[in-house]
This record gives structure tokens, C-alpha cells and sequence, in this order.
């Protein structure tokens, strides 16, 4: 699956999100929304927050594994390695 090449790379949106509050399924389909928190400043110096959808994934249950499967590697890469110091 990985042996073809990712073309568009370079061009391609990045996606930052706080929180998935979100999911379903469909026929085959699984559905996941993603939001971010954006801060604003009002018209009297209030700060106020909302919440804005930043993406909508979908994809079927092959394309879900794979990102369970990169999350998972990415957590690992991030975690500590024990015994070494931090």
C-alpha cells in the first residue's frame, strides 16, 4: 500500500484542530469532524471563544486504520524511551 509515491505534498493544506467533537458512519463510510478553538477579541476588550469546524474526514475502514496505525507510531515516536533521561 505504501509503495506508491504521495504526490501534491508540498501544495497540500495542514490541518491544525483542538478536538474532534464529532463522528459517525455511514454505508462503509466513516465520518469525523474536526474543530479548532479560535479566540476573539469584542468590540469592548472582552475575549470570547468559539468553536469552528476546520474539517470534515471521511473515509472507509482501510483508510481509518491507516491513521489509527500513523497515530499510533507518532505517539510512540513521541513518548520518552525509558531509562534515558528527559
Amino acid at each position: 500500500m505504501n509503495q506508491l509515491p504521495v504526490e501534491g505534498a508540498v501544495d497540500a493544506p495542514i490541518l491544525f484542530f483542538d478536538e474532534a467533537p464529532a463522528l459517525g458512519t455511514g454505508p462503509g463510510v466513516g465520518r469525523v469532524t474536526l474543530s479548532a478553538l479560535v479566540q476573539e477579541v469584542g468590540a469592548n476588550g472582552a475575549i470570547s471563544y468559539r468553536r469552528v469546524a476546520v474539517a470534515h474526514l471521511r473515509g472507509n475502514a482501510l483508510a481509518f486504520e491507516g491513521l489509527r496505525e500513523a497515530i499510533n507510531r507518532m505517539e510512540l515516536l513521541a513518548s520518552p524511551v525509558q531509562g534515558s533521561p528527559n
